[in-house]
C-alpha cells in the first residue's frame, strides 16, 4: 500500500478513506487446542489441565476469528504515543483498546511486574523432554512431541516410541505451554517456544501468580498496532495486499470490537451469559467486506443509526467531528 512521506502526529490516521483496500487478516494459530491437548493427555492430567492457570479460557466453545473484521478496524488505527493501547476513530468517536478491556475479557492477571530473574534458571522441561534440539525449542518441536505421545496412547504401531516417560504433572505444564504458544500467543509452527515461559509454567507457584494476561496483552497489542504500519505494508501497490497474519489471540480483538459498537452482534452466531465476556460469542461468523467497511465504515448515513458502547468513548476533548471522519 503506497503513502506519502508525512510524518504522523498523534491523532492522524494511518489509512485516509483514499488509501483503504480490502484484506483479510489470518491467524495461524491451533484452533483445535483443546483436540491437541485432550489427545495428548489421559483423563486424569485433562482434570488438572481444566483446574489449572487457564481454566477460565479452557470454557471457550468456538473460536472463530473474522480476519475481515480485523482489518476493517485496524483502518481506522490513528497514531498514538502511548504504546499501552491503541486508538481507533470509527462513527465519529475515538475508542481505546486497553490492558483493562483485554483483561475484562478473557479473565488473565494483569500487573506491571519484573520476572526476569528467572532467566538464570534451567529450563528443565526443555532438558528433560528435548535434549536433542540443540537451538531455539520450536512450536512445532512440541506439537509433534505432543502428537507422538497422543498416537501411543491411540495404540500406535509398534515404529513409535518414545525416549522418557512424561508423569502426569509434567504432561499438563507441557500442554499449558502448547496453548501458551500456539493459541494465545498465536504462534505458527515454525516460531521458537519462548524459554522464560517454560520455566515460570514449571514453577507451580510461580506460574499461578504470574500475569499472564499483561504478557499476552503486551505480545498481542505489539503485534496488532504494527500489523498495517510496517514498511512491507505501505510499500504495496493499492489492493495489491491479498492477506497478512496477526499473532496473539485476535479472536478477543473480534469480542472488543462487539463490545464496542452493538450493530456488529448481528454477525454473531450464538450469544451466552458468562461471567467473562469472551464466553458470550463462542462463535463469530465471518462477515463481508463489502458489508463492513463500505458501508459501516464509509457511508454517513450509517452514522446516524450506528450505536457505540458509552463505556468505550474517550473523553470528549479526543473526539473528532463525524464530518470530519467522512471528508
Amino acid at each position: 500500500m503506497e503513502s506519502s512521506s508525512r510524518i504522523l502526529k498523534e491523532g492522524d490516521r494511518f489509512y485516509e478513506f483514499k488509501q483503504r483496500f480490502p484484506a483479510d487478516c489470518y491467524w495461524k494459530g491451533d484452533r483445535n487446542f483443546k483436540q491437541t491437548s485432550s489427545s495428548f493427555l489421559c483423563g486424569t492430567q485433562m482434570d488438572q489441565l481444566k483446574n489449572g492457570v487457564f481454566r477460565k479460557f479452557l470454557e471457550l466453545n468456538e473460536m472463530g476469528h473474522s480476519g475481515k473484521l480485523t482489518h476493517c478496524m485496524l483502518l481506522s488505527q490513528v497514531f498514538y504515543k502511548d504504546k499501552s493501547k491503541m486508538i481507533f476513530r470509527v462513527f465519529g468517536n475515538g475508542v481505546a483498546f486497553t490492558e483493562d478491556d483485554f483483561h475484562s475479557i478473557i479473565g488473565f492477571k494483569i500487573e506491571a511486574s519484573d520476572y526476569s530473574f528467572v532467566d538464570d534458571r534451567e529450563n528443565r522441561l526443555k532438558e528433560r523432554y528435548f535434549s536433542d534440539v540443540k537451538k531455539g525449542l520450536k512450536v512445532d518441536n512440541l506439537y509433534k512431541f505432543m502428537q507422538k505421545r497422543s498416537r501411543l496412547r491411540a495404540g500406535a504401531a509398534d515404529d513409535v516410541s518414545v525416549d522418557v516417560e512424561v508423569c502426569d504433572e509434567d504432561a499438563v505444564k507441557l500442554a499449558e505451554t502448547y496453548i501458551l504458544e500456539a493459541v494465545l500467543l498465536g504462534k505458527d509452527h515454525s516460531r521458537n517456544i519462548s524459554d522464560r515461559s517454560m520455566k515460570i509454567i514449571d514453577d507451580a507457584e510461580l506460574c499461578a501468580s504470574f500475569p499472564w494476561g499483561s504478557l499476552c496483552f503486551d505480545e498481542f497489542i505489539c503485534n496488532l498496532s504494527h500489523l498495517l504500519s510496517t514498511e512491507s505494508v505501505k510499500k504495496k501497490q493499492v489492493g495489491r495486499i491479498a492477506s497478512y497474519t496477526s499473532l496473539g489471540f485476535p479472536f478477543l480483538f473480534n469480542v472488543w470490537i462487539m463490545g464496542v459498537f452493538n450493530n456488529f452482534r448481528q454477525f454473531s452466531k450464538y450469544e451466552d451469559r458468562w461471567p467473562i465476556r469472551m464466553l458470550s460469542y463462542s462463535s463469530i461468523g465471518c462477515p463481508k467486506y463489502d458489508t463492513l467497511c463500505n458501508d459501516y465504515f464509509t457511508k454517513a448515513s450509517n452514522f446516524k443509526v450506528f450505536k457505540v458502547n458509552q463505556s468505550y468513548l474517550l473523553q470528549p476533548s479526543s473526539k473528532v467531528n463525524v464530518s470530519d471522519i467522512v471528508n
